[in-house]
């Protein structure tokens, strides 16, 4: 393991607001002498641009950029969003197909069961006059 207490930390410089002005000046009251602190002090704000960049004009160019890029990025998302638009309508049609397919189906099958309970219903009117006829002459079936 390595001796760590050696090592010395530096706090995060933080931004903190201005403070407030006083309405009225105030006459200051004395002050104790503050205790000398060893700890360290905070480190100067180093700007994350070269100073000469700091020209209105620069700024303006370099916003105009980044603007340029949101909104070609922002491009980019728009047609991939009506490219998925496109393909939902595309899913949404075939759906439509197939349900209209389906109705047809439905309406075929309809048609078909009539057929066949208009049969049935035939068959048992007839079965029900051929027990008649066989009652009335005294057949019974067995």
């Amino acid at each position: 393991m390595s001796d760590i207490s050696s090592a010395r930390i530096i706090p995060f410089p933080s931004r903190s607001a201005p403070a407030p002005r006083p309405a009225a000046p105030q006459p200051a009251a004395p002050q104790p002498a503050a205790p000398q602190s060893t700890a360290p002090q905070p480190a100067a704000v180093v700007p994350d641009h070269p100073p000469e960049m700091d020209n209105p004009t620069e700024r303006l160019q370099r916003a105009l950029a980044a603007l340029e890029r949101a909104v070609a990025a922002q491009r980019d998302a728009v047609g991939q969003w009506r490219g998925a638009l496109q393909g939902l309508r595309g899913n949404v049609e075939a759906l439509r197909g197939s349900l209209t397919e389906y109705d047809q189906s439905l309406g075929t099958l309809r048609g078909q069961v009539d057929h066949v309970n208009r049969t049935a219903r035939g068959l048992e009117s007839w079965a029900d006059g051929a027990l008649e006829a066989a009652k009335a002459k005294g057949d019974q079936p067995k």
